[in-house]
């Protein structure tokens, strides 16, 4: 008798459901929650799904939200608007530009030859596409430690410049904490091609977070070398190092 008085709660609450309607709320991730929107107000939407489970989500995560009684209809999302204050909250905008400024220290790791070890401040600015993806160009000084173990140039300075591609693996939604991904490609001066993929983790908002990572820098140098009488001549010689990176991303 009871698990007939169930089936017939749940049949109501379905059929309930089906007459009033199912709003849909299309996020950013594609996926998509149907259910009875209950509030949307303050930059949020809460829906209570068919599960009835409720869910809250900021705008700036919506594409979409589809009413039962008003197809189609577009979430503005609240950093798109300006409030009393004529301000816009850039913090929580899911597009627009970005800004970086990470340090970096590393070693070389030649095998039965000189190795040196290098400091570096990068800082970078692009374009944030999602939370996925941004593009932006780098540069920043260099500074390589026992330098002349390896490298022809006495002068221990050097300047890469760089594109970068980078975004988070997993969507940042109610976390704090996400593994991110970076990759520069670029050329150094005073050495050459230069290719430095990162991965690491980000710790903060959407739009402002530290950030700590695991590079490998795959770095064409002018080196030295020694002929067979034992003179000193240049040579090219991509060289690989391991570094730790601490920035800040907003």
């Amino acid at each position: 008798m009871k698990r007939i008085v169930l089936f017939l709660v749940g049949l109501v609450a379905f059929v309930a459901i089906q007459a009033a309607g199912v709003d849909r709320v299309y996020l950013i991730n594609g996926n998509v929650i149907k259910g009875q929107i209950v509030t949307e107000a303050n930059g949020y939407v809460t829906i209570v799904a068919t599960t009835g489970r409720e869910y809250t989500y900021p705008v700036t995560d919506i594409r979409k939200v589809e009413y039962s009684t008003d197809t189609n209809r577009e979430v503005v999302p609240e950093v798109n608007q300006k409030g009393s204050t004529g301000n816009i909250n850039y913090a929580k905008n899911n597009t627009g530009f970005w800004f970086a400024v990470e340090a970096l220290g590393g070693y070389s790791v030649n095998i039965d030859e000189g190795n040196i070890g290098f400091a570096e401040v990068d800082f970078y600015a692009g374009y944030r596409f999602n939370e996925f993806a941004r593009i932006g160009l780098g540069l920043g000084p260099r500074y390589y430690i026992n330098n002349d173990r390896l490298r022809w140039s006495s002068v221990g300075w050097a300047m890469p410049i760089m594109l970068n591609v980078r975004g988070n693996f997993i969507p940042s939604l109610y976390r704090t904490v996400v593994p991110y991904y970076s990759v520069d490609l670029g050329c150094t001066v005073r050495d050459g091609f230069m290719f430095r993929p990162t991965i690491g983790v980000r710790f903060g908002e959407k739009r402002s977070a530290f950030l700590l990572g695991v590079s490998y820098m795959g770095q064409n140098i002018k080196a030295f070398d020694f002929d067979s009488a034992h003179k000193r001549i240049k040579v090219n010689k991509f060289t690989s190092f391991f570094a730790l990176r601490l920035g800040y991303e907003f």
